[in-house]
């Protein structure tokens, strides 16, 4: 998947109901466990049958609990432990020089099996900011958002928790190489935001 700076645009619209009616999770794990899979089967798709550009429904709607809109950011789905694809991500970026090539090698790891399993991913979702992103700026101020992820017919509303995350973190860490694989021009300083879902008020329609 292609940098955080470039996902395809889709109309914000307010939250609604469809014909059917939104799904209220009663158990976190269920909307949760629905969501990473359905995350994890949209950027399978794009790395082996696209181009790697995020697609809309890895791109949600940020809104802050005022109803301010701030517009779409591009969100990562880390591994649980990411530890292992750290390194992989390292090394991907330190032994390609040119963009195109990095760019294909780390296309060719994320087609594998990398997002074959999605119970080896967390729930919690981050984005690469420049430091002085006003977004970033407004999303801290109030430590809370909602999520919006669309595609198709299916579509998530997340309540969540947010977190600028320290740059020894290992989650900061995945981001951070995960974004320099295909933005050859990322420099620092950058900051990553850590959303933690509430999956409790998280609501999911899915028809």
């Amino acid at each position: 998947m292609r940098s955080a700076t470039t996902c395809h645009n889709s109309r914000a619209i307010c939250m609604s109901k469809s014909d059917s009616g939104p799904i209220k999770s009663d158990h976190w794990s269920d909307i949760g466990h629905s969501f990473v899979g359905w995350q994890c089967r949209l950027r399978q798709h794009v790395v082996r049958r696209g181009d790697g550009r995020p697609s809309a429904g890895m791109c949600p709607h940020v809104e802050l609990p005022g109803g301010q809109r701030l517009g779409t950011i591009v969100t990562v789905l880390v591994k649980a432990d990411p530890s292992h694809v750290i390194s992989q991500f390292k090394q991907i970026v330190k032994r390609m020089a040119e963009p195109l090539e990095r760019y294909e090698a780390a296309i060719g790891m994320l087609q594998t099996v990398y997002y074959q399993y999605p119970r080896e991913f967390s729930d919690s979702l981050t984005a690469l900011f420049n430091s002085e992103a006003p977004t970033a700026r407004a999303i801290l101020g109030v430590g809370r958002c909602i999520l919006d992820y669309r595609q198709a017919n299916q579509r998530y509303t997340i309540p969540c928790v947010v977190q600028s995350l320290p740059i020894e973190d290992a989650y900061y860490q995945a981001t951070y190489w995960h974004n320099l694989m295909f933005n050859s021009k990322l420099s620092a300083p950058v900051s990553v935001l850590k959303f933690v879902p509430e999956w409790s008020v998280a609501l999911a329609d899915t028809s």
